[in-house]
């Protein structure tokens, strides 16, 4: 039986000499404004970077969940960067981004999400995290609550989004609706008009935190995703790259995070291979409801947990379960370790594949596993192997002659790690 190997065309890095400075702002500009690497594809010159000089995120298997904390005003640069200051996370939005595939998810949590807080016993608004812990706590929170990893964080001091408008020269909207909303104990006043026009850094900061829509926070989640849409468009002007030195200056005292600057530069240059039109953005599904607690009556989003693992799935885990219930699969064991064959099954079942069978490879020694693909589709084959990575770090994908029943045979090698449960029954 013939058999070739599938390779993914390597795109090509150029040898143009970059500016650190203008790196490291880059990184920040980009963390402050698309939450996490989006908007990296505006610098042209990060693109040039040497490939081989860029550290990939080696620890990491499949996406990097990244974890933006937008907080009240005044936070970082007042109280030099303190991680735990009592101050609620007004904004919550897990990036998830692939750097095999460069799809990019955004989730936005809206900031009264009724969660149970680790380490207080209570049910509380996952807003509160932040106040009780600072980022390890909301992290942590925002794991549980949607069952995945959160590799780093980063939080942003709205002076800071201030400033970085004011500098780009602003944004324009097309603002929805009259907006007109006053509340002197927490700083708000709101003042925009309906219809097309350019914010600068107050006005934009108005136009994000207004939340008096017929959907409450949900309403403001969607105006936030607006602006984010806007400001990738100016980002990716040649008038805004010019001014990177300023920025950096300005920013780095409104932002924190514990990505260290081998992994923002990773990050940059991931951004630039990813296609902003086909960022996928969505808010956690749920409905708000009022509910009586030791604080009294407040207003809570109760998370449809069916919707929201769906859309975890989707945007997060990256797994399109529609699409991979078309895929037939087959799983053997080469590697003689007992349920391992079974245990690579259960996990594509999970994520939808029509697994069809589970058997004995004809021999037991394969030191690497194989991904082998039947037939012309090559996607079925990626999907596949991005699924079974975590469990078979080595497996490498194959294009085989003949026929089969199925279109993919998973043959599980003694690289298989059993690092999700297992069964000790055969194969």
């Amino acid at each position: 039986m013939g058999e070739t190997r599938i390779y993914r065309k390597k795109e090509g890095s150029g040898r143009r000499k970059v500016r650190w400075g203008r790196v490291i702002l880059v990184v920040f500009l980009g963390m402050l404004l698309f939450a996490g690497g989006m908007a990296y594809g505006a610098f042209k010159y990060i693109r040039d970077y040497p490939e081989e000089q860029v550290k990939q995120l080696s620890e990491y298997e499949g996406r990097i969940n990244i974890l933006v904390l937008g907080v009240d005003i005044g936070v970082n640069g007042s109280q030099s960067k303190s991680l735990n200051n009592a101050t609620r996370s007004d904004t919550l939005i897990v990036v998830s981004i692939d750097p095999e595939t460069k799809d990019v998810g955004v989730l936005s949590i809206p900031r009264d999400t009724r969660v149970l807080i680790p380490g207080t016993g209570s049910w509380e608004k996952i807003a509160h995290a932040h106040a009780y812990g600072g980022p390890a706590l909301a992290v942590k929170t925002v794991e549980n609550f949607l069952g995945i990893n959160i590799h780093h964080y980063v939080r942003i001091d709205y002076e800071g989004f201030v400033r970085a408008v004011d500098i780009i020269g602003g944004v324009e909207i097309d603002v929805p609706q009259d907006m007109n909303y006053e509340d002197p104990a927490q700083g708000l006043y709101i003042h925009l008009k309906k219809g097309p026009q350019v914010l600068d850094g107050q006005k934009a900061l108005q136009f994000v935190r207004y939340r008096q829509y017929e959907d409450g926070d949900i309403g403001r989640i969607k105006a936030q995703e607006m602006f984010l849409k806007a400001l990738a468009k100016k980002a990716m002007s040649l008038a805004t790259v010019w001014k990177v030195p300023t920025l950096l200056r300005e920013l780095q005292s409104y932002v924190v995070t514990d990505l260290t600057f081998d992994e923002m530069l990773y990050l940059a240059n991931l951004g630039t291979k990813v296609n902003l039109e086909s960022v996928k953005m969505a808010i956690v599904p749920g409905s708000p409801q009022m509910i009586k607690d030791q604080h009294g009556e407040l207003s809570y989003w109760i998370p449809d947990r069916d919707r929201t693992e769906k859309v975890v799935d989707e945007l997060i885990r990256g797994i399109d379960r529609n699409i991979n219930a078309t895929i037939r699969v087959s799983v053997e064991n080469g590697c003689g370790i007992p349920g391992a064959a079974e245990r690579v099954a259960q996990i594509l079942r999970d994520q939808g594949y029509d697994v069809r069978s589970v058997t004995n490879a004809s021999r037991q020694d394969y030191a690497e596993s194989r991904v082998e693909l039947f037939g012309e589709n090559e996607d079925a084959a990626m999907r596949v192997l991005r699924s079974v990575r975590p469990v078979l770090p080595a497996s490498k994908p194959f294009k085989v002659s003949g026929k089969s029943e199925v279109d993919v045979r998973v043959i599980v090698g003694k690289d298989f790690k059993m690092n999700m449960g297992g069964d000790a029954n055969s194969p």
